[in-house]
């Protein structure tokens, strides 16, 4: 019999905002053949369907007839919120306004301080694109928590599946009414967003999380120590399983311009390094002046990083696209000779195995999940600025061992599928039903 599987999630189609919703997806899809499978997120799209998965969004939700269906829990970690139904219609949003009742709420590793007065309005889900996170996310995190919480109520199912931290909240919520094994989903850490020493919300709440679950699924081995020497989890409950990646049929597309392309693309903060990328374009552009260099995304040091080039001159050689849809990235992808992924901490690194698979070559940090599954790659610590230039002006002067080397990575992640991944993820739910 297959397992009922009730799957939460952040990112998802139409709301894909980088690798989780990627990951998510491609998880999803191949969960959907071996398992009767139930996802909630915030935001749905009515028109987008998967064989096998029941789709739900939580904006799609009538908030009058959920919290007024007569049922209760016993709230674990959320007694910190409280929503009552106040019927006051919005404009160009079919439900009610929730009111938000806060009460100071403190655990040995968790503290959610009062933010909302009593009687302010908040307003119910709407998640675009551009609200997906943002200054109100932790409003975000407890309206979701609490309409999932009480739609799952509804529903028939073995196993919580949850990904990431803003969806953990949920996630222990309806294990601590349904007595259901709970299963978390790691594909970053605030480990990695934040620095070592970070110990916020996210942090505790993660660490909390880990301690209540009943497994914990980093998407590398490399996370999976990180959790269990940092947020001192026990190994037995880590089942680390890594990403996959849908085949993918591409053709190189002419550059607009006669010098090579190396490309940095992801978040432009402090985790994936960009002043290393930028450090290591300079050192390529001291020996190798037919070359030209993009950083492809957005985040908090994206002015910090155009100030830079525009200090050292620079903004001929080295350009920013902003953010990319899925569509522009591969574009861009099918253009590039070099993929340089410099990150401080990366818990796996989807676009690199994205790169290799669309015949790019690539320099990856050594602190990568990503790296597990391409040895043959080029690989460096990510503050060995020196090597990484180094290897990235072997890429562009030696083309053939740089088409050399892909085709061996090629051959490593032929078989790094969502299937092989949703395989193993089956094999971690055997081992908690």
């Amino acid at each position: 019999m297959k397992p009922k599987v009730l799957m939460l999630g952040w990112e998802f189609p139409p709301v894909i905002n980088g690798g989780l919703g990627v990951a998510s997806l491609g998880l999803a899809q191949a969960l959907a053949k071996d398992t009767d499978l139930t996802m909630i997120i915030p935001r749905s799209d009515p028109q987008f369907s998967l064989p096998g998965l029941e789709l739900i969004g939580a904006d799609s939700i009538k908030l009058k007839d959920l919290f007024q269906n007569g049922k209760e829990f016993e709230s674990s970690l959320l007694e910190t919120v409280h929503l009552e139904y106040v019927d006051v219609p919005l404009a160009g949003y079919e439900a009610p306004t929730l009111r938000v009742v806060q009460r100071e709420v403190a655990t040995e590793t968790l503290t959610i301080e009062r933010q909302t007065p009593v009687d302010t309005p908040v307003l119910p889900l709407t998640f675009a694109l551009d609200e997906l996170y943002g200054d109100d996310l932790m409003r975000r995190i407890r309206e979701f928590t609490t309409i999932v919480s009480r739609l799952a109520m509804e529903k028939e199912f073995d196993l919580i599946h949850a990904h990431d931290w803003m969806t953990f909240l949920a996630g222990l919520e309806i294990k601590a009414w349904s007595g259901k094994p709970l299963v978390v989903h790691v594909h970053s850490l605030e480990y990695d967003r934040s620095g070592p020493e970070s110990r916020g919300f996210a942090w505790h709440l993660e660490k909390h999380a880990f301690e209540q679950a009943d497994l914990v699924i980093p998407v590398s081995e490399y996370t999976g120590k990180i959790i269990e020497e940092k947020y001192e989890i026990s190994p037995e409950k880590i089942f680390p399983v890594h990403n996959g990646i849908e085949s993918i049929q591409y053709d190189r597309k002419p550059r607009p311009f006669p010098q090579k392309l190396v490309t940095f693309l992801g978040r432009i903060t402090e985790q994936k390094a960009p002043e290393t990328f930028l450090e290591v374009a300079w050192k390529v552009m001291e020996k190798y002046n037919q070359v030209r260099f993009v950083m492809a995304g957005e985040g908090n040091l994206l002015g910090e990083m155009m100030e830079k080039v525009a200090r050292l001159k620079l903004g001929d050689r080295i350009h920013f696209t902003g953010f990319l849809s899925r569509e522009e990235t591969r574009e861009l992808l099918a253009m590039t000779d070099v993929l340089v992924m410099p990150s401080v901490s990366e818990p796996f690194g989807l676009v690199a195995l994205e790169a290799a698979m669309m015949g790019v070559g690539c320099v990856i940090s050594r602190q990568s999940g990503v790296s597990e599954v391409m040895p043959d790659a080029l690989i460096a610590d990510h503050w060995d600025v020196e090597k990484m230039a180094e290897y990235t002006l072997a890429l562009l002067e030696y083309p053939d061992m740089g088409k050399d080397l892909i085709d061996i990575t090629q051959k490593d992640i032929s078989k790094i599928t969502w299937e092989f991944a949703a395989r193993n993820v089956m094999l971690g739910y055997q081992k908690i039903l």
